[in-house]
């Protein structure tokens, strides 16, 4: 459908057209933009307002002689056909976490919420899903683990704890740094660990003057890249760091305004 409406608006072209359109919400005229939905409307391109779209929306309605439970006439907006694909896709079996991605949402919980769907369809959907996926694949990927494949799982995450912080590699891959955690960007920054990490960045600093006075450029383009992997980890320290602080905000003061005073208090 999409294909069939770009090869419309392009008219044999290959770029879309340009076309200024006015936002009614925002009361501003847009600048020049490629619209999809546009039309042409005598010698020049307009976007198709949302106002058409509601009117052509409810004339097929009106056409198709569908009513709702009290005799009234349907109504839709654009948005309903979001809400409608959601719907289908989660009940064909599409993870849920698949449609947010799709439909461009943060949150699972906010696609969940365009679902017209009880949680507990979604959750047997879901499942369904999981077991029609797993019967494709084989079999021997969802055996039970050897005491020794346990116990090498386990000493993989032991191997993740370091100095700065914790490694974020995927379990069977090695160490692609060498153990250079300073420039590794997988590496999850322990706020804690902030001022090694800033002791490790003066040292850098010494090892650059000096790798500058004796000429050393291989050297010097080293510790740059180490430096500035250390900053930035640095920079990440103190976000973290900020993330987790309380602010007080003491107790509140009612008195004043509510006019009230303590102390003695005027006669007459």
């Amino acid at each position: 459908m999409l294909t069939a409406i770009i090869y419309r608006v392009r008219r044999g072209e290959q770029a879309m057209p340009l076309v200024a359109a006015y936002d009614s919400l925002e009361r501003l005229w847009r600048a020049p933009m490629p619209f999809l939905f546009q039309r042409r409307c005598g010698p020049e391109d307009r976007a198709i307002p949302r106002n058409y779209i509601y009117t052509c929306l409810n004339d097929a309605l009106s056409a198709s002689g569908l009513i709702g439970p009290a005799k009234e006439q349907l109504r839709y907006t654009p948005h309903d056909f979001r809400r409608i694909f959601v719907t289908d896709a989660l009940r064909s079996g599409l993870p849920p976490h698949i449609a947010a991605r799709i439909c461009g949402h943060r949150m699972v919980d906010t696609t969940l919420g365009y679902a017209a769907i009880y949680p507990e369809d979604v959750i047997n959907h879901h499942r369904s899903f999981i077991a029609r996926r797993r019967s494709l694949r084989p079999s021997k990927e969802y055996r039970e683990p050897t005491a020794q494949e346990w116990q090498d799982f386990l000493a993989h995450f032991e191997l993740r704890k370091v100095a700065l912080g914790v490694c974020a590699r995927d379990f069977g891959t090695p160490c692609v740094h060498e153990h250079a955690c300073i420039r590794c960007p997988v590496l999850r920054p322990d706020p804690e660990q902030r001022p090694r990490l800033e002791e490790i960045h003066a040292n850098l600093l010494d090892r650059l003057q000096e790798a500058k006075q004796q000429g050393w450029l291989g050297e010097v383009a080293a510790i740059e890249a180490s430096l500035a992997a250390a900053e930035q980890k640095l920079a990440d320290m103190r976000d973290l760091a900020a993330r987790h602080t309380t602010v007080h905000l003491g107790m509140p003061d009612f008195r004043t305004s509510a006019g009230r005073l303590t102390g003695s208090s005027d006669s007459g």
